[in-house]
């Protein structure tokens, strides 16, 4: 506005426009006047007249859905469990601002310590759990293990490795490999978003890796219709219109196959969650990744290199700065709704 109309452009005198931006952001309405002097109409006594004028501009927003993998293992137990719910409702109240809902925008939460618990998903266990609260599942053999391919092309069976199966020892199974808190699909209530987050407790065992290929079939198109609790139009596809989708994959540990008793070493856990970050980026996921209170090199590296570009990568050493992150990914996620 100031760039056009100087202060003294044309001897004309201009207040400050009133700017008004509504409450969802998405529409600005600038409203300026300005008095003017006059030529011509000099001769008839009138020395200056009053103009105005009005623009209202409406911010195309895209929609988007977002994916929060979130370390529930042992390790975040204490202050630091209360910090990633702190941290991730901001995040939610960034998004939504004071709407209980936004338009095309759709949040899941992917709690996992050892494997993620998915409970209450009967369209992706076939088989009945022995336990309705905790429904861990195994790795599928091969490619399956680590993409997207839906239960139809790949069941799944319900974990049974080593010791720490359901039949000899349920207490350890609970306590080291399923998290409590359950997988919550693409869901548009923001108050449910954050139940979810409150849900989440602290104990068990690490496998960000498989954290985030759930978390990955949370939002992949393949997995419409299967998820029980979310739209069955969801996850939309990769090329939707107006649609992004994003991962958010947090951490603060390395990753623990031999708590499990899983065949996998730590390296090829590691190595496959590396694939999993390429694939995702490679169907156009946008991923931010989250160290907290990490130190160990190999890791944060691991997990800058899984992210969408370096400035998406956040190595939080405390929960003020856990807490900055996740405003951030927020104030990101919020560009890329606004951006056309």
């Amino acid at each position: 506005f100031k760039a056009n109309l100087p202060d003294g452009y044309m001897g004309a005198d201009v207040p400050e426009p009133v700017i008004t931006l509504n409450g969802d952001g998405d529409q600005i309405e600038v409203v300026a006047t300005a008095t003017v002097p006059t030529t011509l109409m000099k001769v008839l006594g009138s020395k200056s007249m009053e103009i105005a004028a009005r623009a209202v501009v409406h911010r195309a927003v895209k929609g988007m859905e977002v994916a929060l993998v979130l370390d529930n293992s042992g390790s975040m137990s204490g202050h630091k469990i209360g910090d990633l719910k702190d941290s991730s409702k901001l995040l939610v109240d960034i998004l939504y601002g004071d709407n209980e809902t936004v338009e095309d925008l759709y949040v899941s939460i992917v709690p996992f310590s050892g494997r993620s618990n998915i409970k209450g998903q009967t369209e992706v266990h076939p088989v009945s759990p022995p336990s309705s609260d905790y429904v861990c599942l195994d790795m599928r053999a091969g490619a399956l293990a680590e993409d997207d391919t839906p239960p139809a092309g790949g069941p799944f069976g319900h974990f049974s490795t080593g010791d720490y199966t359901w039949e000899n020892n349920s207490s350890q199974h609970k306590n080291r490999v399923c998290p409590q808190a359950p997988v919550t699909p693409l869901i548009q209530a923001k108050t449910a978003v954050k139940s979810a987050i409150d849900a989440m407790k602290a104990k068990g065992c690490t496998r960000y890796d498989i954290g985030s290929v759930w978390g990955w079939r949370n939002i992949s198109p393949s997995w419409r219709g299967v998820w029980t609790g979310s739209a069955s139009s969801l996850p939309l596809d990769y090329d939707e219109a107006d649609m992004e989708k994003a991962i958010i994959i947090m951490t603060d540990g390395e990753n623990t196959p031999d708590c499990l008793q899983d065949v996998q070493s730590q390296t090829e856990t590691e190595q496959a969650f590396s694939r999993i970050c390429d694939d995702m980026k490679a169907n156009g996921i946008v991923i931010y990744t989250i160290t907290f209170q990490l130190d160990d090199p190999d890791t944060n590296d691991l997990f800058r290199d899984c992210a969408s570009g370096t400035e998406r990568y956040f190595k939080s050493p405390s929960g003020d700065q856990l807490e900055l992150a996740f405003t951030t990914i927020a104030n990101d996620l919020s560009t890329l709704r606004l951006s056309q």
